[in-house]
C-alpha cells in the first residue's frame, strides 16, 4: 500500500503553473483532488480550503484517475493572470471611480463613492461567477497520472486464492 507524500511544490515554466495532488474522491466524469497549498496559491479561495495548507479542487477526471492516484494538475499561467486581474483589479478601478466621483461633493462623498462603487463591483462578479465556471479557461485540467493505487481486486487476486 503506497503512502502519499507531499506534493511536489507549485512549477512554473512560464506558460503553465502545476501541482501535484491526490484524488480522494470521484463522483463520475469528475474527482476531488487533494494537495497541499504553495505559496503561489495566495489566497485566491479557488479550491476548499482544508486549514491552513491543504486544499481540495473539483476537477474534470479527463484521465479516470482512480481514488488514490497522484496527479498533475497544471492550469495556464494567463489564465491565472486574468482572473487575478478580474477578482482584484475590477473592484479596485470601481473603488477609485467611484471615490472620483464623489470627491466632486466632499470627502465624506468619495468615501461612500468608494465603499459603494467597490461593492457593486464585487456583487456583479458574484452574479457572473456560474458563468465564469463554465469558462475552460479559468479551471484546472489533469494532465498526468503520476502514480496509480493498485486496485483492491487486483490487490486480492494471488493472495486470496493461493492457499486452495
Amino acid at each position: 500500500n503506497k503512502t502519499w507524500q507531499k506534493p511536489v511544490d507549485l512549477e512554473r515554466n512560464g506558460t503553465t503553473m502545476r501541482q501535484t495532488g491526490k484524488v480522494i474522491e470521484t463522483k463520475g466524469k469528475k474527482a476531488v483532488v487533494r494537495f497541499v497549498r504553495s505559496d503561489a496559491c495566495g489566497h485566491c479561495n479557488a479550491c476548499f480550503r482544508l486549514g491552513s495548507n491543504e486544499a481540495d479542487i473539483d476537477i474534470d477526471n479527463a484521465l479516470n484517475a482512480q481514488i488514490g492516484d497522484l496527479v498533475g494538475i497544471e492550469m495556464h499561467a494567463k489564465s491565472v493572470l486574468k482572473a487575478s486581474l478580474i477578482l482584484y483589479g475590477v473592484p479596485l478601478v470601481a473603488l477609485l471611480v467611484g471615490a472620483f466621483i464623489g470627491s466632486l461633493q466632499g470627502d465624506l462623498y468619495a468615501a461612500l463613492g468608494g465603499v459603494l462603487f467597490a461593492a457593486g463591483a464585487f456583487f456583479i462578479l458574484r452574479a457572473l461567477e456560474p458563468k465564469f465556471s463554465r469558462m475552460t479557461e479559468f479551471k484546472p485540467r489533469m494532465v498526468e497520472i503520476i502514480e496509480q493505487t493498485e486496485e483492491p481486486e487486483r490487490a486480492n487476486e494471488g493472495g486470496e486464492n493461493n492457499g486452495e
